[in-house]
């Protein structure tokens, strides 16, 4: 089998190219943000819940989606249209610059729903309607469509969503797909799991045909998020600030310390390693760390955001356009949360 895989930085889907002159230099004045919400920086904020995921196509055109509803920017994030209501909107993913998949589920329910639109959500059709039992994780990049539904059976497409397989995997909670290797048998696939409290990681090299359980470092942290850069280059967040590290495959890891014992939400890192970690803040009355960012893989971090902010996703074109999406844990309830990279 031999995929066509679109033409991102370092053949990478998740990201575009990288300018030449940033390749290996990094100033102070790159690490401003923009604080905002999906009402817009001049207006007041909310009561809109909390965003979980965010997606952008290109520097312009991003979603974001979470329990106050799925919303669309067409100027970089700084505004936000309403495209669905209030619910249980847990996933998003683009596929075009008007084509979105959403992944819809209801918390603590066995019940998951996938929709997808092909014109910049004016219309949706239901995928695999009556199939879903779960919501944990959405994957859609190149050719691939994949639905993890965690203790249920999962669901993937090869084929931009022509035909389906599936197969249950246990305790899963994250996906991560690198679109950098176009094998003629496959691609890789990675799949975080936890067996309490210690976390597993399966990988497959033929798009899911096969799986095999990659040796983790034996320790006891539960597992939050998933990110791989390259085939190759991987980092897991855990509790207690921890991360692993491989830059093998998962042949062998390092074991990092963030400056904070917070879970690491969300992980972003570009091809040469430098990138964000984002720390559970959700609680108002210990407000403390949020962001952290590094330049050499995880070795080293600086604070980069702190105070009322938890971001719960993050995404990146590149090192200097990051956009993450979260909430703010304030009273009477969590306001939603936009952080864009101001670079």
């Amino acid at each position: 089998m031999k995929l066509i895989f679109p033409c991102f930085s370092f053949g990478l889907w998740q990201g575009c190219p990288l300018p030449v002159s940033d390749s290996l230099h990094t100033d102070e004045s790159s690490h401003d943000f923009i604080i905002t919400n999906t009402q817009g920086i001049e207006k007041e904020r909310s009561f809109t819940g909390q965003l979980l995921d965010i997606q952008f196509w290109d520097d312009q055109i991003g979603w974001t989606c979470g329990y106050g509803g799925v919303y669309k920017s067409k100027d970089g994030g700084k505004s936000w249209q309403k495209v669905k209501h209030e619910g249980g909107w847990y996933h998003v993913q683009l596929t075009g610059p008007r084509e979105i998949w959403l992944l819809e589920g209801s918390h603590g329910k066995a019940w998951g729903r996938l929709w997808h639109s092909t014109n910049d959500g004016e219309i949706w059709e239901e995928i695999l309607p009556g199939k879903l039992q779960g919501y944990g994780d959405l994957y859609c990049k190149g050719p691939v469509r994949f639905v993890l539904c965690n203790d249920f059976a999962s669901h993937w497409s090869v084929d931009q969503g022509k035909s389906w397989k599936e197969r249950t995997f246990f305790g899963s909670l994250k996906i991560a797909i690198p679109g950098d290797v176009k094998e003629k048998n496959g691609f890789v696939i990675y799949l975080l799991g936890t067996k309490r409290p210690t976390p597993y990681l399966l990988k497959s090299l033929d798009s899911g045909e096969t799986w095999n359980e990659v040796l983790l470092p034996l320790i006891n942290s539960y597992p939050y998020s998933l990110f791989f850069a390259t085939s190759w280059k991987g980092w897991i967040g855990l509790d207690g600030g921890k991360i692993l590290y491989t830059e093998d495959g998962g042949e062998n890891w390092q074991v990092y310390q963030l400056p904070t014992n917070r879970p690491v939400t969300a992980l972003w890192f570009d091809p040469l390693g430098r990138g964000y970690a984002a720390v559970q803040n959700g609680n108002y009355l210990m407000l403390a760390e949020s962001l952290f960012m590094t330049e050499d893989g995880g070795k080293s971090w600086k604070l980069v955001l702190s105070g009322a902010k938890q971001i719960n996703a993050l995404f990146g074109l590149n090192y200097r356009n990051i956009w993450g999406a979260g909430f703010c844990p304030t009273l009477p309830a969590a306001t939603d949360l936009i952080v864009i990279s101001n670079h």
